[in-house]
């Protein structure tokens, strides 16, 4: 990993990364991003203004030869960029549901709750599976969660922080004529886990200390998914 600050241009740093007031991460394959203005909408809700031609330095610093999942942060007043190479793509996900406490203090927000939901994640995770259900299939640790009632898409209505993906997936569910509605989840529907690393991953597998619950599994699941990834473009950033 490489890590920066930003000093009207980002300067190279081996500080580690403490806890974060925003915090925004994508998948960067080869030069191309999926919704990256979308990332840097929702990060312009920062408590301090974006330095301007930050967002911009970021993306030349990114090589178009590699498949990065980089990170733009900030602390009180520091900006923050750390380069990290992306983990493979999931085609499915398995998730652990647990009894144990939401640990979100922050659901609306990216940024003040990631190293309690890694710490959560850490200590519930069953081993097997990829990620841990937040309250009632509100979203994961990590992602966030839609499911289907046959052509309806189901949007949680727990709440949970607004996805980059999960809105990328409602506009195009709406774009082909597709009901969309909010309402509760549950492994009894096919599920989706949504980021904006693994872009669409179908749920397999609902697991718990005691049981390990099938999840129906949608048809369409590969076509949707290949579309995302179809969705990925140069981003063109104006200072």
């Amino acid at each position: 990993m490489n890590s920066y600050l930003w000093n009207s241009e980002w300067v190279p740093t081996d500080a580690p990364a403490g806890t974060f007031d925003r915090a925004e991460s994508w998948r960067h394959l080869h030069g191309r991003a999926s919704g990256l203005d979308a990332h840097i909408r929702r990060f312009a809700g920062a408590p301090v203004p974006v330095p301007p031609g930050m967002w911009e330095a970021a993306v030349e610093l990114l090589d178009p030869a590699q498949d990065l999942f980089p990170r733009v942060t900030v602390s009180g007043k520091l900006f923050r960029l750390d380069i990290r190479p992306a983990p493979p793509a999931r085609a499915t996900t398995s998730l652990t549901v647990t009894g144990a406490p939401d640990p979100r203090r922050t659901p609306l927000v990216k940024g003040p709750d990631l190293v309690r939901l890694a710490d959560h994640r850490a200590r519930y995770l069953v081993s097997g599976t990829d990620d841990v259900v937040l309250g009632r299939y509100a979203e994961t640790t990590t992602g966030a969660l839609v499911g289907w009632e046959g052509d309806v898409l189901v949007v949680p209505q727990a709440e949970h922080l607004p996805s980059v993906t999960q809105a990328q997936v409602m506009e195009r569910a709406r774009h082909v004529g597709l009901r969309v509605r909010i309402g509760n989840l549950g492994p009894t529907m096919p599920l989706w886990f949504l980021n904006s690393v693994h872009g669409i991953s179908p749920v397999d597998w609902v697991v718990t200390q005691e049981a390990r619950v099938r999840v129906p599994a949608r048809p369409d699941s590969p076509r949707w998914a290949a579309w995302w990834w179809d969705s990925f473009q140069r981003p063109w950033l104006k200072g």
